[in-house]
């Protein structure tokens, strides 16, 4: 199934206009990306993945569209070292 993001709606105050999704395939959670406040711009927004594998799950990128193309690199790398396959 394709991910899609879902806004989280989890912040308040300061932090409540920032951007924050959950990563969703199905009705299964599998991630989140984030905008940080503070630090450089290179490292602005932040995507994690929320299973085990020997991939990189998680890092600090510049712009929302970088996250999501490493998130979707590390998915994809994670449902091959998962021996898992979409289903259409």
């Amino acid at each position: 199934m394709a991910l899609k993001l879902r806004p989280t709606g989890l912040g308040s105050g300061i932090d409540k206009d920032r951007p924050d999704y959950t990563i969703i395939t199905g009705e299964c959670e599998v991630g989140r990306i984030y905008q940080t406040r503070g630090g450089p711009d290179s490292l602005r927004w932040f995507w994690s993945l929320t299973v085990n594998g020997p991939m990189t799950r998680s890092d600090r990128v510049a712009t929302l569209e970088k996250a999501k193309a490493q998130f979707q690199k590390s998915w994809d790398a994670w449902k091959a070292w998962a021996k898992l396959q979409e289903v259409p």
